[in-house]
């Protein structure tokens, strides 16, 4: 209980920073810096190297994100054909849909739900997974419907410049090797500020207004319908009902599924000039909504284990 009232109390203060100017307009971009640059790879080298590794705990977790992306593609080109969504349109909700806030929102809740061990899952659907798939797919798509191209040196440039990414290249090898308590103490330490910093920062960046939600209220339920019900709806059939995988991994990873749209989806959109106002829509009313949804979804799950 008390992980989830840090998790409301940190978002609230974020709100609370921006509405009265607490702190300078580009606070949340430090904040961001700081757990990309120190708070996930501490939590990635420390989780990685505790995680009990096998075929199902590598590849249900890794899997899934690129599943969904491929479905989402897919949806969103067929509904954006079907009702006549404006190019740019039908490409904010193929990344925006289909790519889920899997660290910062995603092991906030994860911890929350089942503690500080679940992140390892996290951190394998959120490196090799989501984040892989922005800087590659997410990248090629943006540029696809904002009728451009990208090179490829461009997208493995900012994959391998990524720290998280780094350091789960570097977890795996290290695994290897007996660290002493000691080392893991300063990990979990700095690993520890991940959940404060980036919800907090969250709460800073969201903003929209009644007029924005009017406009845009049918793609928006296109999108949100889609990440926040259909996406873990299907992966539960897929790895519950047709191959049988009842196991914690599972689990956390159906979870997952359910987290709201990626902040970085947005970014990309704003970057490759999509629908900018329907980005940052599906982002600031996806982010709250899926607080209640990812874990009415965990307790629908926890019936079936």
């Amino acid at each position: 209980m008390a992980n989830f009232i840090l998790i409301f109390v940190c978002f609230l203060l974020g709100i609370f920073f921006r509405r009265y100017k607490f702190f300078p307009p580009n606070a949340p971009l430090a904040l961001n810096r700081f757990v990309i640059y120190v708070s996930l790879p501490a939590l990635t080298l420390a989780q990685i190297h505790r995680l009990d590794l096998n075929s199902s705990s590598l590849l249900i977790p890794v899997s899934m994100p690129w599943l969904t992306y491929i479905m989402g593609f897919g949806f969103f080109y067929l509904v954006g054909k079907k009702t006549q969504m404006p190019k740019k349109t039908i490409g904010t909700l193929s990344l925006t849909g289909s790519l889920g806030n899997t660290s910062f929102v995603g092991f906030p809740l994860l911890e929350a739900l089942y503690g500080a061990g679940a992140i390892a899952v996290g951190i394998l659907v959120d490196q090799p997974g989501s984040f892989l798939i922005a800087g590659t797919l997410g990248v090629a798509t943006a540029a696809y419907y904002a009728g451009g191209s990208v090179h490829p040196k461009y997208i493995l440039k900012k994959i391998f410049a990524f720290p998280p990414f780094l350091s789960l290249l570097v977890a795996f090898p290290l695994r290897a090797i007996e660290l002493p308590p000691e080392a893991f103490q300063v990990l979990d330490r700095l690993g520890g500020t991940l959940v404060p910093l980036s919800l907090v920062s969250v709460g800073m960046q969201l903003h929209f207004h009644p007029e924005m939600i009017k406009a845009n209220f049918k793609n928006l339920c296109w999108g949100l319908g889609y990440k926040l019900f259909l996406v873990p709806l299907i992966c539960t059939v897929i790895y519950l009902g047709i191959f049988k995988q009842f196991n914690q991994t599972t689990l956390i990873t159906l979870v997952e599924a359910a987290m709201a749209p990626m902040i970085t989806s947005g970014i990309i959109a704003a970057e490759y000039d999509l629908d900018v106002e329907l980005a940052n829509l599906m982002i600031g009313l996806g982010i709250p909504i899926s607080l209640a949804t990812a874990p009415a979804w965990a307790w629908v799950l926890g019936h079936w284990f």
